[in-house]
């Protein structure tokens, strides 16, 4: 799984910086335009947001913003596209992945969620630190294009924590999979996202959502269960 490393959060830094030079014109062209924003520059909104910025990271470290013209899938192979901007959760939605027609969501019970599921997982424990330190036993399911991660809650039941689609083959229900562009993902579920450097977070609620991003594609997306200690 594609994970933060330091030069990632190297380059997001750099792009902050030039992110708050952009903003200036970005109130300028809120006041002046009421079209669609063009790509790599910052824009106000009329209810006083700030759209995201995709900004594409050359080979070199280059901070240069794509120009309006490319769209951000054509300029990834300079790069990696991180994603940068002050940014709130998406209000009123809803995240949970889907499968065999059956909804399954972070903080439920598996064994209540995935007795329906006819595909028969791989099954195995292994042992997890905790936020608070303790060590808590995990269970993963491990299906042919995605695998669950449940811990025990204080009854002792397994609630699903997490969700990782690492595999072509599996999509969110909006539609997003491996292989989307980041252009993609931010016309499916909006510009109010948590960057995390080479990863956005949508939250609704208990839920988590985080897209990594690898040269400009997403490369793993995640659900995760935001209650847990």
């Amino acid at each position: 799984m594609n994970t933060p490393d330091s030069s990632a959060f190297k380059r997001f830094a750099l792009n902050i910086s030039i992110t708050g030079l952009l903003f200036p014109l970005a109130f300028g062209i809120g006041a002046c335009s009421s079209g669609e924003p063009a790509k790599g520059t910052s824009v106000t909104l009329s209810n006083g947001e700030t759209a995201g910025v995709i900004m594409t990271v050359g080979t070199d470290e280059s901070t240069t913003p794509a120009p309006p013209s490319e769209s951000v899938s054509g300029t990834a192979s300079t790069g990696d596209d991180v994603i940068a901007a002050p940014t709130t959760p998406k209000t009123g939605a809803t995240y949970a992945f889907r499968y065999q027609n059956i909804l399954i969501m972070p903080g439920s019970d598996a064994a209540a969620t995935l007795g329906s599921v006819t595909e028969d997982p791989e099954i195995a424990d292994s042992m997890e630190v905790d936020k608070k330190g303790t060590e808590v036993t995990v269970r993963s399911y491990t299906f042919r294009n995605f695998v669950i991660y449940a811990r025990p809650d204080s009854e002792g039941r397994y609630i699903i924590s997490r969700i990782i689609l690492s595999n072509r083959d599996s999509v969110t229900p909006e539609g997003i999979g491996i292989g989307a562009n980041a252009d993609d993902v931010l016309k499916t579920y909006g510009h109010k996202y948590t960057d995390n450097g080479n990863s956005i977070t949508y939250t609704s609620g208990n839920t988590d959502l985080t897209f990594f991003f690898t040269n400009g594609m997403v490369s793993d997306i995640i659900y995760n269960y935001n209650k847990l200690s």
